[in-house]
């Protein structure tokens, strides 16, 4: 399918004083291979560009030329199917800390690529699993991040936001002063960010990013956002306090109907909290208004970090210093399958590769408690902020009732590990959750045998499969997961 812009041709006098992507150099292009019977490459380098005095970037007059417009390269990364006919969907992920966390989790890559250019970036054979471009998708991302991109100054760190978006333009209509651009044109944009990534995705929507002459991004996907924004622009602008890429410690999150205001514009916007956002990230605040057309929330009962290998709980340990630096057990529920399955529903709501249809019923917890050790809670001066119930296992009650949680091989104690604090971009201790593992004889009196257990697992995965909460994709490798933690019982308590 040929797609075109679907803004009217600026005048050569106007896109002097417009923002906008002024040139693409493609550094590197190599295929991939073949994902689905369809051969795929990948295309790194940068765009360069400028960003208007019109723009309401905080502090852009201090990095500006005499003539008010500031200029930027910026590194970019392109994988699609090869061939224009192929394409029609681009999944634009917002880095976090210039480590593209969805491409690496979601394709279930296990090297996640280092920080850096991402012309400089390679990727393993077979890129993972593969599942983000199985079934045709295109993927892109580029830096918006001050210490990252070379094109966004600390002063006016709201420039990262006019990148993505006009990135996101040029992915719209294919069209670069009047020619084909080398990146194409896509008929259906999603942007989507995990984490901090995720509150520059609440920001850009919420400050009015996805508007440019028309809708940039039809859907929007925030994991772990919970109505959180970076402190990059309006936020730094309404406190006068320095632009950081990261939320203010005392930062009170966003309702939905503060996030959507736009309705001409807005994307189809999917927000979902961890187990412990509801600890560090103050999760319950922005459920306690109402909701929001084309707002759609989903709690799941992860923590924000699962501890999925070795490597994950040194690092919370030792480098962060978690519980102390005292080790403890820690949650490794696996998210990724459920939030490939939110991916596809959003595609869904928008018509993309078939006939609309609607999200899934929003789940969330059952919020109102607080927690038993008040350490365990990051609240908000004048603000209340609660934690969810829990049943006799420890697991929230409510929201996506992951297979994990309804026939438990533990209990997520602590629900958090201390400290649960925002005061930094390296205060993450409160993303990691704690584990109690029950032993085998446990295990034996409340399930029977393995195959009972994986009998009644499989039982539940069909059921969230047939409610659009979990993918046939994702069947086999849950089960195999499910297997494996239930040989690791230790035997006594």
């Amino acid at each position: 399918m040929t797609v075109t812009a679907t803004a009217a041709t600026p005048t050569p006098a106007d896109e002097e004083r417009s923002s906008r992507v002024t040139g693409v150099e493609v550094t590197r292009k190599e295929s991939l291979g073949t994902f689905g019977g369809v051969p795929y490459e990948r295309l790194a380098g940068t765009v360069s560009g400028t960003v208007s005095a019109e723009e309401a970037v905080a502090g852009l007059d201090s990095a500006a030329g005499t003539d008010g417009v500031h200029t930027y390269t910026s590194g970019f990364e392109l994988i699609r199917p090869v061939g224009r006919d192929q394409r029609s969907e681009v999944v634009v992920e917002v880095e976090n800390r210039g480590i593209p966390l969805l491409l690496h989790g979601y394709n279930s890559i296990q090297d996640p690529p280092p920080v850096g250019a991402p012309q400089d970036v390679s990727y393993p054979s077979g890129m993972g699993d593969g599942f983000l471009f199985a079934q045709g998708r295109s993927y892109a991302r580029v830096q918006w991040q001050t210490g990252i991109s070379p094109g966004v100054p600390e002063s006016a760190q709201g420039v990262g936001q006019v990148i993505v978006r006009d990135f996101g333009r040029l992915l719209r209509s294919g069209r670069l002063d009047g020619e084909d651009s080398p990146l194409g044109a896509y008929e259906h944009r999603l942007l989507v960010g995990l984490s901090q990534a995720s509150w520059f995705v609440t920001s850009f929507v919420a400050e009015g990013f996805n508007d440019a002459d028309g809708r940039v991004f039809q859907g929007a996907y925030a994991q772990d956002g919970t109505g959180n924004q970076l402190a990059i622009n309006g936020v730094a602008a309404a406190d006068g306090q320095p632009q950081v890429p990261y939320m203010r410690t005392d930062g009170v999150p966003l309702a939905p109907g503060q996030v959507l205001r736009r309705p001409a514009t807005d994307p189809v916007f999917v927000d979902v909290a961890a187990y412990t956002d509801y600890y560090r990230l103050r999760a319950s605040v922005s459920r306690q208004a109402d909701p929001a057309d084309g707002y759609h929330r989903y709690d799941w009962p992860a923590a924000h970090n699962p501890a999925i290998s070795a490597d994950a709980a040194d690092t919370a340990f030792q480098r962060f210093g978690c519980n102390g630096g005292k080790p403890i057990p820690l949650s490794s529920l696996h998210s990724e399958p459920y939030g490939r399955a939110l991916l596809v529903a959003l595609e869904r709501r928008l018509g993309i590769g078939g006939p609309r249809e609607k999200m899934p019923p929003e789940q969330v917890f059952t919020a109102g408690a607080r927690p038993a050790d008040p350490a365990l809670l990051n609240g908000l001066p004048d603000r209340e902020v609660t934690v969810p119930r829990t049943d006799a296992d420890g697991f929230p009650i409510g929201g996506v009732r992951f297979s994990a949680a309804d026939l438990p091989l533990g209990s997520p104690v602590p629900p958090a590990v201390a400290p649960v604090s925002t005061a930094s971009i390296t205060a993450v201790c409160g993303n990691y959750g704690g584990w109690q593992p029950y032993t085998a004889d446990e295990l034996r009196r409340r399930y029977g045998s393995l195959d009972d257990y994986l009998s009644a697992y499989d039982a539940r995965v069909t059921r969230l499969i047939a409610s659009g909460l979990l993918l046939e994709w994702d069947r086999k490798p849950l089960l195999d997961r499910a297997a494996e933690e239930w040989s690791k019982a230790p035997t006594t308590s």
